[in-house]
């Protein structure tokens, strides 16, 4: 059984020794990606609202960044996938057509 944080650590070791050697690599790009996949995943199903950064990120600005911002993503989306395009139009609560009698 594999570890995802250990294998995008790992990602990130490599992505960096290639960023040295080849300045046109996108690897850290897609390290970081994966960061913030791993991020969104944890918020999707975690009980809490506050998370940890996870020990393999801890240490290294760029993955808890990315790591956080997928966490932001799903919390944000989360919050506005049971509206329809009528809430984001202005109108007040009680003129929802979802909540008539």
């Amino acid at each position: 059984m594999s570890n995802a944080y250990l294998n995008v650590r790992a990602a990130f070791a490599l992505a960096k020794v290639a960023s040295i050697t080849d300045l046109s690599t996108d690897r850290m790009k897609l390290v970081l990606a994966d960061a913030q996949a791993l991020g969104y995943r944890d918020s999707a199903f975690s009980p809490t609202s506050q998370l940890p950064v996870p020990v393999y990120f801890a240490d290294e600005p760029r993955l808890a960044e990315a790591w956080q911002g997928g966490v932001v993503t799903q919390e944000s989306e989360e919050e506005t996938s049971g509206m329809c395009s009528f809430c984001f139009k202005g109108y007040e609560i009680w003129q929802c057509p979802h909540l008539a009698d």
